[in-house]
This record gives structure tokens, sequence and C-alpha cells, in this order.
């Protein structure tokens, strides 16, 4: 339902191509957003497209052609926007959504940057928030395919040790079976300054990452560097966007808590058990580096 573009557009916020900004309202809980030109819209609003059929599609990277409506990336106005605020931004009935693949794998992203493969299933909340994470996993492979096109990227420990030392990796990756590449120096110093975050996992980063490597690595990338400063803005957003919706909301003391214990994602919406992270890490690398009794060496 969403006509694809090319990643390097996708990286780039709307307003920031048209030149102005834009005021958007949340179909869940009313809200009416500024998205400013130079912000990161999806951290603010996710864009859905409503089809002449009554059905939904989500729209991770913004700008898709279609009629478009707009939720805050929280459970509440999730759960709002399913049960009648779709409905009345449709101004009529909205009861189908267009569900992805759940598993798209990573050998045809690397392959086409895109996945087509879906169904409609009835909306719910839980279904529209599933939809949303999956549309932004996907958005996340297809950045780092593009950022691995266009070699901007940097692969495995020594690689990006050396990125980072030269100031050009703007965002370090590190998969979540990595317990050796959080360890890294490097990535301690991009946690301390918010540029790192825990997403895939070895197998899939390395599949991802094909197109910038002579070989495919088959035991997996531990790290991987985003060397473009938007493709690396817009990777992380997503990501951390998704990391929002994977946890029901909390109240309270408990929220202080457990805030950051989500905001671990390994792929869609996938939740972490360990301890939780601190705020200066953004999106999802614990700060004292994920120790576990995992293998500890710096593979990949």
């Amino acid at each position: 339902m969403v006509e694809a573009r090319t990643e390097t557009e996708r990286a780039t916020p709307q307003a920031d191509r048209e030149g102005s900004s834009r005021v958007r309202t949340c179909v869940g809980c009313g809200e009416r957003v500024e998205i400013p030109r130079s912000g990161a819209a999806l951290s603010v609003l996710v864009r859905l497209v409503l089809g002449p059929g009554g059905e939904v599609a989500v729209d991770a990277a913004g700008g898709g052609f279609g009629r478009g409506a707009h939720v805050h990336p929280r459970p509440s106005c999730v759960e709002k926007a399913a049960q009648r605020g779709l409905a009345r931004a449709a101004k009529g009935k909205v009861s189908l959504l267009w569900d992805e693949a759940s598993e798209p794998s990573g050998e045809e992203t690397a392959a086409s940057g895109t996945t087509s493969s879906g169904k409609l299933v009835p909306l719910d909340a839980a279904s529209l928030s599933r939809a949303i994470m999956r549309a932004l996993d996907r958005r996340v492979q297809g950045l780092v395919v593009a950022a691995a096109r266009a070699r901007k990227v940097a692969l495995g420990a020594d690689a990006v040790t050396g990125a980072d030392g030269r100031g050009e990796a703007e965002l370090i990756v590190v998969a979540t079976d990595a317990a050796a590449g959080s360890e890294l120096s490097a990535v301690r110093r991009a946690v301390s300054e918010g540029r790192a975050i825990a997403w895939g996992t070895k197998k899939v980063l390395a599949t991802l990452c094909s197109a910038a490597a002579s070989s495919k690595r088959a035991e997996g990338l531990a790290v991987v560097a985003i060397m473009d400063d938007r493709i690396a803005a817009a990777l992380r957003e997503a990501v951390q966007t998704a990391s929002g919706l994977a946890a029901p909301p909390l109240e309270g003391a408990a929220a202080s808590r457990k805030r950051h214990d989500a905001r671990r994602p390994g792929g869609t919406g996938q939740q972490s058990s360990e301890r939780s992270t601190p705020k200066d890490a953004g999106g999802g690398i614990d700060g004292d580096g994920a120790r576990s009794g995992q293998d500890r060496r710096a593979d990949g």
C-alpha cells in the first residue's frame, strides 16, 4: 500500500525535503504536534496510511502516497487509535490492517531493500502495535542495507575502533547476542555519548552488511559503525521508537525504575531481561557493557 522510496530519501525527514514544518494530530489522544523542520519525526508521531476500503497500513518512513493519519508511538495512543481514532479520521469504518510478514529475511532485505509479503488482519490495539514495530524493524534493516551499499559502514571490532578514533562513527550498532562487542572501548564511549544501540543478531547484521564486505562472514558481525549522519539518526530513532511500544505503560515509581528495561530491542519488539539502560545509552546498551557468561571474544 505504501509507495517505496530510496533509503536515502527515507532517512531525511519529510519536513526537511519540503522546507517547512507541519502540524499533525495524533488520532489517539488528539494532541496537535508540530513536526520541526530539522526534527526527528518518528519519535513524535508515526504515520499511517488509510486505504479506500477501510484498511490501514504503517508508513514508518513517512511520506508514502495515500491519505495519512498519525499516532504517538506509545501504547495508550495506539489503543485509542485502533478503537475509534482511525475510524474518526477516515470518517468511516476502519477494520482491517495491512500486516507485513512477521519475520522478513535478512537475505531478502539485503537483496532488494524492501519486503512485500503480508496480509490483511483485523485491526485492534495489539495488531496495530505489532504492525508498527514490524514496520520500524524493516526500516532499520533497510537503513543498514543503504549504509552498507554506500560504503558508509565499518564492520567488526577493529574497523569500528578505527572509525570511532577518527570521529567517523556516527552510530555504533551492537548485536544483541554479542557480549564481547559491547565491551569494546569504542562501544563504551559511544554509550556514554548516546551513539550506541543494540539491535539484531550477529547473523542478521552480517547478512545486511554483506554488500560492503568482500565475503559474507559466516560467524556473523558483533558490531557495526554507521558513518552517515542522516542514516544514523534515522536508524537510532526507529529503534528507540519501536522500543517505546514494546512494553505496557508503567505508572509512578515503577516507571522510573523500569522505563529503560525495554530500550534494548533485538529486532521486532524484543525486550531485554538484563539491567536497565542508562539515559545516555541511546537506546539499548547497558552502561556496564552488558556483561554475561557468553563468549567474550570481540568476534566480527
